[in-house]
């Protein structure tokens, strides 16, 4: 009887292991695809965490009557009691503030670290990722960077423009 049965499954024994290396394959692969997924997932929620940091430090740093608003601007973001600095490195942020005293030298980019008596700031964040899957992209780290021109409320008088 045991040969009638090997007679007729002949290549039963051939496949052997088959499931299992079919099975691995396509784990490895589902494995891969997920965490792409969830690694464009966090750049998705850097991107917003960027975005709203340096909306909310700019409207602290506006609305201060403290005239140095640099500092005020960094306390804001590394004293922020929010959900996102518990997730998010809070010193791997970069952050500038710029001066103008017009419109035209803020075209031209030609600015001063010091605020007493400019009207117009131009507040840059930046944010360094280092992603999961380093080698799809061209650098090893990702930049995401922000900027906001804004109106110092207490330096409104010495708006002209």
């Amino acid at each position: 009887m045991n040969s009638l049965n090997r007679q007729l499954s002949p290549g039963k024994n051939n496949q052997n292991g088959l499931v299992t290396t079919e099975f691995v394959i396509g784990f490895l692969l589902f494995f891969f695809f997920l965490m792409f997924w969830v690694e464009i997932c966090v750049i998705g929620y850097l991107s917003s965490v960027v975005d709203y940091a340096i909306a909310e430090s700019s409207r602290t740093a506006r609305a201060s009557a403290n005239a140095n608003y640099d500092a005020v601007f960094r306390n804001a973001i590394r004293n922020s009691g929010d959900f996102w600095t518990s997730v998010v490195d809070p010193n791997k942020f970069t952050v500038s503030v710029e001066f103008y005293n017009s419109i035209n030298e803020a075209a031209s980019r030609v600015g001063s670290s010091v605020g007493s008596d400019k009207p117009i700031a131009l507040y840059r964040v930046s944010y360094q990722y280092e992603p999961m899957f380093s080698y799809l992209y061209d650098a090893d780290t990702m930049n995401f960077t922000r900027e906001v021109f804004a109106i110092q409320e207490f330096e409104r008088d010495q708006f002209s423009q």
